[in-house]
């Protein structure tokens, strides 16, 4: 029964720690994609609507670096806004039209939710465009986008975890009390092993004794 007790905790710790790992490198990841690419690609996770129902509110993407000329209508590009409401933001939006205007690429990108169109992207906006939405990250995603979800999510494993290892302690210290005790068991019985042969010595000493004196009477 403990070694089953055992594997479920050893269990729980694990999975609690692997997620816990991914979650940090996905943060980390967000925060690197804002100022970089790494080698060519970036992560982002969805924080809005107006991609649904291709995209939900969560959905983590792999962003890939691509030359203006290879986007084509229909691709979900990203970029960072520059004007109006989507000033600073970084958007992932369908692009539903391409101009060139004097030799630079300008899209016109639209939410799939969304009635209206962004304002014009230009070329130098562009980081990338979709290739791929990780599914099990997804779920991660839709943690990181709220911030009370994510300090509970990050919180609680946190609080088993240490609950695990004051446990682990406390059975140590026990199982440490049982050894000693076990020992000290065993030592009083090999003193009452030695008492008992010590007394049957006597006992053979003193009829080998008592034999001797009434040989020689």
């Amino acid at each position: 029964m403990k070694k089953v007790i055992g594997f479920v905790v050893t269990t729980i710790e694990t999975i609690i720690t692997v997620v816990l790992i991914a979650l940090v490198i996905l943060l980390a990841f967000q925060r690197f994609s804002n100022n970089g690419s790494f080698f060519g690609y970036r992560i982002y996770t969805v924080a809005s609507d107006s991609m649904i129902p291709i995209y939900t509110v969560g959905d983590t993407l792999l962003i890939k670096d691509i030359d203006a000329r290879e986007i084509e209508v229909g691709d979900a590009l990203t970029y960072q806004g520059t004007s109006g409401s989507m000033k600073g933001k970084i958007i992932t939006h369908q692009v539903v039209g391409i101009e060139e205007v004097d030799g630079e690429y300008q899209f016109h990108t639209k939410g799939t939710a969304n009635q209206i169109e962004d304002p014009i992207v230009y070329e130098h906006q562009v980081f990338g465009k979709v290739i791929r939405k990780f599914a099990i990250l997804s779920i991660l995603g839709r943690i990181t986008t709220n911030m009370s979800t994510l300090l509970m999510f990050i919180t609680i494993p946190i609080a088993v975890l240490i609950a695990i290892e004051i446990i682990k302690v406390y059975k140590s210290k026990d199982d440490e009390d049982d050894d000693e005790e076990e020992n000290n068991d065993e030592l009083l019985k090999e003193k009452e092993i030695d008492d008992d042969g010590t007394s049957d010595e006597e006992e053979i000493i003193e009829e080998e004794s008592s034999t001797e004196e009434e040989t020689i009477e």
